[in-house]
């Protein structure tokens, strides 16, 4: 997702891993991986992208929201990245923003020789053309280096 970024012109993206807390606790699972992802991940900090978590979903993106819980870190209420829990959570997220907010979806799976344009049967023609112009910014930019 950060190469992504960085190829789609954000040099250095605000990456969120989400929970429903900001506190690392035992009774939500989530919270702790969170902080275990957050620890295995940290080496990218600073050269190429912010993380931070868990964060709940509004303290990722609204900086009213991190405002009021006094999260200062840079990622706290401008993700440009949410790293969700697990697959429930991000295609929920996922729908959500196509069928309430009319969102377009582009999809690619990364970590190949090429990239692989990621659509869904019901999927319409934007979203298709969108995935495969995604394809060919991931192709061009993994060419690049």
């Amino acid at each position: 997702a950060i190469e992504l970024a960085h190829a789609l012109g954000n040099k250095n993206p605000n990456v969120a891993i989400l929970s429903a807390t900001e506190t690392p606790i035992p009774s939500m699972p989530s919270s702790i991986e969170a902080t275990e992802v957050l620890k295995s991940i940290k080496k990218y900090e600073t050269k190429s992208a912010n993380i931070y978590g868990p964060l709940a979903f509004d303290n990722a993106i609204s900086p009213e929201a991190a405002k009021l819980k006094s999260l200062t870190h840079p990622v706290a209420g401008n993700a440009d990245i949410l790293i969700v829990p697990n697959i429930e959570t991000g295609n929920s997220l996922f729908k959500m923003m196509v069928y309430f907010m009319s969102a377009v979806a582009a999809g690619v799976v990364m970590g190949a020789k090429v990239p692989i344009m990621l659509t869904s049967r019901g999927d319409p023609i934007e979203a298709r053309i969108a995935s495969a112009a995604l394809a060919a910014l991931t192709a061009q930019n993994s060419n690049s280096h």
